[in-house]
């Protein structure tokens, strides 16, 4: 670990805590203003609308919410308080003041002190002897003594500090009149205060005039002593003084106004408070006037000092704030956050002491500690009670208990009260961090998250596991793990087996899990095993049994307090009366709705921006209208937190109101909501979170955003239900809204690590996602029954996506989508949660792959969407696009190449009681099934819950076929037929029944609605179809036409026209206007069944024969008979592509034929029954198969049919009414790819697929043309450096060479006999190496197909050198072989102890490197072939290496033992060592510059390494296997060749580290043949003659040393220092030279004397040889020739070096020319 963990914070996950424990305080600042409500009401208006919005978008990014509590709103006129109304409220005023000053991060309490201190709020409690003194003031009038005697009645619990009795003050007040009340509390109010100063100036001393100046406490006192006592560092205090001086008449109320400025100046720093002065000449108390141009200027002041001196503060106080700073260990600050939540809730339990008497307890350590003792292993240990039994009393009692049971061990503590949290309402989510807190308390490093770790169920189960057994061996340690209300858990589809089958049944003699549920264990989600394991007596405790009944503390407003046995249920129902009685039940109905309503709780912003009206600030809100102001809420809210109703939880950083026990949701579900209510409460809460405003403002706001440069900001912004005011309407203003939304991405870009960072939505441009919607808001937006809405903001928007990856887990975004698949059948969700399922495992370790992973698995899938607009198509371009954005390197495809990430078969449905089902349609809601029985009854089944919702009842006898009529609006028509001869209507959604036709003699075969569902259509056996318009129910119209019965019928609706079939032979087509027959078709035996397709071109009939015929609709022509069922046909349906039809026969299988080729495409698994059903959802999303008592979800959309990736046009979209598919075909008729090839320049690539090149740019990537020439599979390929030509090598024996500008061969080379199978082009793009199957390496030019060379050697892998000097060449055995290009007899061969794997040669040609099975790597010099440096560091066999162009001496070698290692090749020391494949690597390339390397490995990732630090920059899950990569020169793209497939996946590596580097210039001979040709070995010539001279040193120099006595021997050339033996003759040969070059001899210098001189030895040579002699470029004098320009130039002189290249071969050409003609002139 690189940093170790804080102390208090590791003691804290280990369940050691205490009071001075700091748990994380939520990211809040709440501010209390305290102000006289008349005189400071535009201060106030101020800080809500301007200071607040302001001060809040500082602090959105942080997730810091800032909230501005002013108790004056909504509570009437300025001239009256709130506290006059209603005095008790001074209490809850204060409570507020405490509860700001726990909850905030900085200041939370803003002073405003004006020119008064306000009037005396009646007292509640007087104490006796001060009551006496006000009866016996003579002063009082008679009145004034009876309203005292009248509202302070004795008390019977005194609340002073002294002995002696008190007076309360009444609360029947609450039952008068507003007004009247009002009267009377003025009139007291004033009676009292008068009393009480007479009092203090009569003398009073000591206890008693203390006590008195306490009762005579103002408001603001009241307030302002309050947050003295409470913190002076978090106050800030504003004095506000007038320029002209005013005559106060109050001496004394002056007096103790001077005295709350002294004591806030004296005990608050410089930087917590100020003055301000209001300019003016008016004197006096006047209000402050924003019209008043000196009063707008000093509101102009307050309002910038105020906001200034607040940020200061919030800086000062948030800087080293631990909960804002985000800690190193991100891991263990989210573990410590989600235990903080359930410590709290733990912490309630206790405080509150409810557990009286209990004998589980006792029984419970007597059963453990004898397990403890024995070492035996044990099951968990459940307690099990009804509601309101205790269970959460005992759990928190022993989690209080267990430490004390043993003496010398260790004991860890974890709890987890289920539900509480998203990360505990989830098992998957709950196991998870569980683990992850059972790993950092046992400090096992491995388990924070290891290599391999995902956050799939099974891999979380068998962690879970793994850790528990490393438990087990640690003997000084006891592990105790609490899980309060099991059965709360979510059950979901991902779960193993059963939810809760992660619980072990056998548990270490060390490991102690105890559990509490409602549901008892035998109904638990448990496997059969585990239910007998926890049968046993020792491990289940019922609360209900009367062995173990539980005795609890009975709350002080249990009514009646003297009956013991009163239950909690029935305790619940009385508080929820009282409060009605007292605030109205429309009120507290909405309240508690809203709050049942909630999955996890609602802050108290989010509440009272549901609740309260911000209209009018000065408008009064009364309860009994249903709606609150904040000062009636902090009451109603403190009153059911005292009444153990509410309690506020802290979690994800929010202060959150949630029910105290799930009985209280269940009775306010109850009481407050029904299904309607319930819909809209949700919808309400769904508008809170992503609030909808009207088209025009969202385009103007949209347009706004363009120029705005802001960060991201969080939805608190643009709500007030979360922003710096709750209470002001101005934040609706869309002005402010504008000023708030960001335009850009690149923002959070820069949080991508942060799991408090927002995310830009492009869909929804006013939502930015914060934890809160990733918690909380898709609850709302999935139970509003807007699935388009929840799907476009929610499940299917990929910023949304994010924010749950990055805020929370994968495994929690797994968990949501599967939540949403227990309500919601959808394909798009469908394929999002398969995407995310397939890519858990990835996700999990690189949580920032999820936009790669969406764009692979999806852009196939929205490429064959029909609208560029779809969700899917939208979810892509949002993925691409933050990509895009991204800071940092990221691995993203330009290319799809997966197949559709859904199974075939998407769920299961089992239904009972129904019979043979005859039919089944969708209903409206696209989530229910409509089920046609056999009993008469219509019933309606929820998909994805598999529960049976509604049963339509009507007919008394089997239902023959039902309809959903075609959509239309306010029309969701059900049409249902019987064997009763009787035809029903239904509206779907109000399940009432709309129409009762009875219009036939005969069972109904058939329904239809035509004419926009106006006309009832029905066919029955009596041979008749009758018409019957809806509205009146009459018949129209009956057609006799047929002579049998009638067996179905059908409506065209693109053209109102009616088909029927009988068992008469025929089907007829009719108009439904005036019921003409239009056409009748002749069958050869009697018609069954028919269907007509979506686009009303075919139609479909099933006859008496068992045979299916399809025609077209319009002429009945003939078009195929279906074949292929071997069984009776029972049911068919066409699909919504009007191209596939789908039958089920009796032989329980459904089949798939496609009409177009009238062939059989596919067999569907077998079912329990024979298949009586089928059905095709809307865009054939679904296929709906019936089986017996099995319905059966199959994925239908035809995804058989891609998009050919090499035409000329692989974004056209699909359409399957044209029958001509040419850029399309099935996924069977393209061959896979073998080989690639990715030119120099890395702008080209060539993809060899069968007998076809397919040549496309990468960076587009852009398809360009298919190169078709070879009459066999190509095997191999390359492009000529200088990027003009391509040859390929194919199994045809022909190597091809393709000019890239023509798209035309240019030469065929034919002299391999054996298929071809390697290619190389050398560096100067003249000369070509091949290779074939008969081992025969073949050197030729690309241009002629001139052969230069032949070599028997090694054909399977082949690499030549830079310099073209040297080819090596291996089969993968153990030796390798170098062979010359320039001398014949010039070979070597190196060798390892095992298989050579691979081999490299540097960019300088100096060295090859070779990787071998015996794990070593041997470094060899390319010239001599000898052993330079053996690497030595790998476990397993080296599979790859790498070099870079620039770096000379960087290897970087990929192992089986799955690790890289970057060596030294001078030294031979490793540099790093790459870890992070999980698999044998299989490949590495590394960029031109050095930098940047990429590997590939059987894990199936590809990995971005920086090789200066040998870190993990990024990688991507390709999620098939793969056998070859490349890699562009600056990493820009990556190219992928997949095992068996015809995709060649491109990506992108954006913001690659790599710097481009220009390739080094090689420049070739001249194209000679010849002179390419290699030397001929030296061996001893034949000797013609007997005479021999020996050309020596000493013959050289007398003959010819004349013409060489200026140059320096080391400068000649070789070959002129050869020895070889001539005749006698040799005199008269060289007079023959002597005569040719004696007349220029004067001209030449030592330089051409010399080539001269050189050129007659090759003379002479060639007649000993008997060849001709090569021709010599003249030009190249005695200068070094050479074709690998050495000198590696910088970027910046390429261009000045090309200029001085071209010019000096140039002249070389002039020089040869005219060297060539003066040899010609002699």
């Amino acid at each position: 670990m690189a940093a170790p963990i804080d102390e208090s914070v590791l003691n804290a996950l280990r369940g050691v805590t205490t009071t001075q424990t700091r748990l994380p305080k939520p990211l809040l600042i709440k501010i209390y203003v305290a102000s006289l409500k008349h005189e400071f009401n535009q201060e106030r208006r101020m800080l809500l609308e301007l200071v607040g919005p302001e001060l809040q978008s500082l602090y959105d990014d942080r997730q810091i919410e800032l909230e501005f509590v002013d108790m004056h709103f909504g509570t009437g006129p300025l001239e009256v308080n709130q506290l006059e109304r209603d005095p008790y409220l001074l209490e809850d005023y204060l409570h507020e003041i405490d509860i700001c000053h726990a909850h905030t991060k900085s200041v939370f309490f803003l002073a405003l002190i004006g020119d008064g201190i306000g009037r005396l709020p009646v007292p509640i409690q007087l104490d006796e002897d001060i009551f006496a003194a006000l009866l016996a003031d003579a002063q009082i009038a008679a009145d004034g003594k009876a309203l005292l005697e009248r509202w302070y009645d004795p008390s019977q619990s005194p609340k002073s500090n002294s002995d002696q009795a008190v007076r309360v003050l009444k609360q029947d007040y609450r039952l008068l009149p507003l007004d009247d009340w009002l009267a009377e509390s003025q009139q007291l109010q004033k009676t009292i205060d008068q009393s009480l100063l007479r009092l203090v100036q009569s003398g009073a001393k000591g206890d008693l005039l203390q006590r008195i100046q306490q009762l005579r406490r103002t408001q603001i006192e009241h307030e302002v002593q309050r947050a003295m006592g409470l913190s002076s560092e978090k106050i800030l205090a504003v004095f506000r003084e007038r320029a002209a001086s005013s005559s106060n008449k109050d001496v004394e109320a002056s007096e103790r106004l001077r005295k709350i400025k002294d004591e806030l100046t004296m005990n608050l720093s410089t930087d917590n408070h100020t003055t301000l002065v209001v300019p003016g000449s008016v004197s006096g108390s006047e209000a402050i006037d924003p019209d008043n141009e000196d009063h707008e200027s000093y509101l102009s002041k307050f309002k910038n000092k105020v906001t200034d001196k607040l940020r200061l503060l919030i800086e000062a106080h948030i800087t080293n704030d631990p909960d804002v700073i985000k800690g190193r260990k991100k891991t263990v600050q989210e573990i410590f956050h989600e235990h903080a939540t359930h410590l709290r809730i733990l912490r309630e339990h206790i405080e509150s002491s409810a557990l009286i008497e209990s004998r589980v307890p006792a029984q419970l350590r007597q059963n453990l500690m004898t397990n403890f003792r024995n070492g035996s292993r044990h099951a968990p240990y459940f307690i099990c009670g009804s509601d309101g039994s205790g269970k959460s009393a005992i759990i928190s009692h022993l989690y209080g208990q267990v430490t004390s049971w043993f003496s010398s061990t260790r004991v860890h503590r974890v709890i987890r009260f289920a539900k509480a949290s998203p990360r505990s309402a989830y098992n998957l989510e709950l196991l998870r961090v569980i683990c992850q807190q059972i790993s950092i308390i046992f400090n096992i490093p491995e388990g924070y998250l290891p290599k391999d770790a995902s956050f799939d169920p099974l891999y979380i189960s068998n962690w879970f596991q793994n850790l528990l057994r490393r438990v087990e061996d640690m003997n000084n340690d006891v592990l105790f793990l609490f899980i309060d209300d099991l059965h709360l858990l979510n059950p979901l589809d991902c779960d193993i087996v059963t939810a809760l089958s992660w619980l072990p049944t056998s548990l270490p003699w060390n490991v102690q899990i105890i559990c509490s549920s409602t549901t008892p264990v035998e109904q638990l989600k448990f496997t059969p095993m585990q239910r007998d394991r926890f049968r046993s007596a020792e491990y289940q405790f019922d609360l209900n049994l009367g062995e173990y009944a539980t005795r609890l503390k009975k709350p002080p407003q249990c009514i009646p307090q003297d009956v013991a046995d009163v239950s909690f249920q029935i305790y619940v129902e009385q508080q929820f009366d009282a409060l009605e009685w007292h605030y109205g039940k429309q009120a507290v109905g909405s309240l508690a709705a809203y709050i049942t309503c909630s999955e996890y709780g609602l802050s108290e912003t989010e509440l009272l921006e549901l609740l309260m009206p911000t209209e009018d600030p000065e408008s009064f809100i009364d309860t009994k209208n249903g709606s609150f102001s904040f000062s009636s809420f902090k009451k109603i809210h403190r009153e059911m937190d005292k009444l153990l109703l509410l309690h506020d939880k802290i979690m994800s950083g929010k202060v959150l109101i949630q029910w105290r026990h799930n009985y209280c949701a269940s009775v306010a579900k109850r009481r407050y909501t029904d299904v309607q209510r319930t819909r809209q409460l949700h919808i309400e809460l769904a508008n809170l979170f992503f609030p909808q405003e009207d088209e025009e403002e969202s385009t103007l706001e949209n347009e706004s955003t363009k120029s705005e440069t802001k960060s991201v900001i969080s939805l608190k912004e643009l709500l007030p239900a979360s922003s710096s005011s709750t209470l002001s309407i101005s934040h609706k203003d869309k002005e402010r809204e504008k000023d708030n939304v960001s335009a850009g991405r690149k923002s959070s870009s820069t949080h991508h690590n942060d799991d408090t960072s927002t995310f830009y939505n492009p869909i929804a441009a006013d939502v930015s996602y914060s934890m809160r919607h990733v918690e909380e808001s898709w609850h709302h937006l999935m139970r509003s029954d807007d699935t388009t809405r929840f799907k476009q903001i929610a499940v299917c928007n990929f910023d949304f996506l994010l924010a749950a990856v990055q805020t929370v887990s994968i495994s929690y975004l797994r968990c949501l989508i599967e939540h949403v698949r227990c309500y919601i059948l959808d394909r798009d969700i469908e394929l999002i949660y398969y995407t995310i399922r397939k890519s858990s495992d990835v996700l999990t370790r690189d949580p920032m792959q999820l936009g790669s992973q969406l764009i692979s698995w999806l852009r196939p899938i929205a490429e064959h969407d029909d609208d560029d607009n779809s969700l899917l198509s939208m979810t892509v371009r949002s993925a691409t696009a933050w990509c895009d954005g991204y800071a940092v390197p990221l691995l993203v495809p330009l290319t799809g190449w997966l197949p559709a990430p859904l199974p075939s078969q998407i769920r299961t449905m089992t239904v009972s009681g129904t019979g043979v089902i005859r039919a089944v349609c969708l209903a409206p809601s696209k989530q229910h099934l409509i089920l046609a029985t056999n009993s008469g009854e219509v019933q309606q089944w929820h998909i994805m819950s598999n529960s049976l919702e509604h049963i339509f009842k009507g007919h008394t006898a089997a239902v023959t076929c039902l309809l959903v009529a075609p959509p239309q609006p306010e029309s969701e028509l059900l049409l249902t037929g019987s064997e009763d001869s009787t035809v029903l209507v239904w509206h779907v959604s109000q399940r009432q029944r709309r129409a009762h036709i009875n219009a036939h003699t005969g069972a109904i075969t058939g329904v239809a609605a035509g004419v926009n569902n106006t006309l009832i259509i029905s066919s029955s056996d009596d041979a008749t179809i009758a018409i019957t318009e809806l509205a009146s129910g009459k018949l129209i119209h009956r057609i006799s036409h047929h002579r049998g019965p009638v067996t179905g019928i059908l409506v065209a609706g693109a053209c109102d026209v009616l088909i029927s079939g009988s068992h008469d032979k025929t089907i007829c087509v009719w108009n439904l206007e005036n019921f003409a027959l239009l056409n009748t078709m002749q069958m050869t035996s009697p018609v069954l069944r028919i269907d007509i397709s979506w686009n009303s071109v075919f139609l479909l009939a099933l006859c008496d024969d068992n045979a299916l015929y399809v025609r077209t609709l319009a002429t009945g022509k003939e078009l195929h008979t279906l074949k292929g069922h071997k069984s009776k046909i029972r049911t068919m349906s066409i699909g919504k592509d009007s191209q596939r039809c789908v039958v089920g026969c009796e032989d329980t299988r459904a089949l798939i034929y496609d009409m177009h080729s009238g062939k059989l495409v596919r067999s569907m698994p077998p079912n329990p029954g024979p298949v009586t059903a089928t059905y095709a959802m809307d865009n054939d999303d679904f296929l709906i198969t019936v089986g017996g008592n099995k319905i059966t979800f199959y994925s239908f959309r035809n995804e058989e049919l891609y998009v050919n990736p090499y035409s000329r046009n692989p974004r056209r979209k699909r359409s399957l009414k044209k029958h001509s598919q040419a850029q399309r075909s099935p996924s069977t008729t393209l061959p896979p790819i073998t080989c690639f090839d990715l030119s120099r320049d890395s702008q080209q690539m060539a993809i060899a697929s069968g007998r076809s090149v397919h040549l496309m740019r990468i960076n587009t990537p852009e398809f360009q043309c298919t190169l078709d020439g070879h009459s066999g599979v190509v095997n191999c390929l390359k492009f000529a450096p200088n990027g003009e030509f391509l040859t390929t090598g194919s199994e045809d024996r022909l190597v091809q060479v393709w000019s890239l500008a023509a798209g035309e061969i240019t030469n065929t080379f034919k002299a391999h006999a054996a298929p071809v199978i390697k290619v190389v082009v050398l560096m100067d793009s003249l000369r070509v190496i091949s290779t074939d199957r008969d081992s025969l390496l073949l050197v030729w030019m690309a241009d002629s197909g001139n052969l230069l060379q032949t070599i028997q050697g090694p054909y399977k892998n082949l690499a030549v050198t830079n310099n073209m000097r040297f080819a090596c060449s291996t089969n993968g055995d153990n030796t390798m072989k170098i062979w010359s290009l320039t001398q014949e007899d010039e070979k070597y061969s190196v060798s390892h102890s095992d298989e050579i794997t691979c081999f490299e040669i540097s960019a300088d040609s100096m060295h090859i490197i070779t990787g071998s099975r015996d794990m070593s790597l041997k470094i060899w010099q390319s010239t001599g072939g000898k052993l330079s440096q053996v690497l030595v560091g790998h476990s397993d066999a080296v599979t790859c290496v790498a070099v870079s162009v620039t770096n000379k001496t960087q290897v970087i070698s990929g192992s089986k033992d799955m690790n890289l290692i970057i060596w030294d090749l001078l030294t031979g020391e490793e540099v790093h060592t790459l870890a992070g494949h999980l698999g044998p690597v299989i490949g590495v390339k590394v960029s031109a510059d050095g930098s940047t390397a990429v590997s590939g490995s059987d894990d199936k990732t590809l990995i971005v390494w920086e090789t200066k630090r040998g870190l993990a920059l990024t990688s991507l899950q390709m999620h098939v296997p793969f056998t070859h990569f490349d890699i562009s020169l600056e990493v820009s793209r990556v190219l992928v060749q997949l095992v068996d497939s015809y995709n060649l996946p491109v990506i992108c590596l954006h913001n690659t580290p790599a710097q481009y580097v220009k390739l080094p210039i090689y420049s070739g001979p001249a194209k000679d043949v010849d002179d390419l040709r290699p030397q001929g070995p030296k061996r001893q010539m034949k000797r013609l003659l007997k005479k021999e001279v020996s050309l020596d040193t000493y013959t050289w120099q007398k003959k010819y040393g004349h013409l060489t006595s200026s140059v320096m021997m080391a400068q000649v050339d070789e070959r002129l220092k050869r020895r070889f033996s001539v005749s006698a003759s040799m005199e008269e040969i060289s007079k023959i030279a002597e005569t040719k070059t004696g007349t220029s001899q004067a001209n030449l210098g030592p330089e051409q004397a010399a080539l001269a001189q050189s050129q007659h030895f090759d003379q002479l040579e060639a007649l000993w040889n008997k060849r001709s002699p090569p021709r010599r470029r003249h030009n190249a004098g005695l200068s070094r020739q050479t074709s690998l320009v050495e000198d590696r130039l910088e970027s910046s002189d390429d261009d000045e070096y090309q200029d001085e290249r071209a010019a000096t071969a140039h002249s070389s050409r002039t020089s040869s020319r005219s060297s060539l003609q003066q040899q010609q002139q002699y």
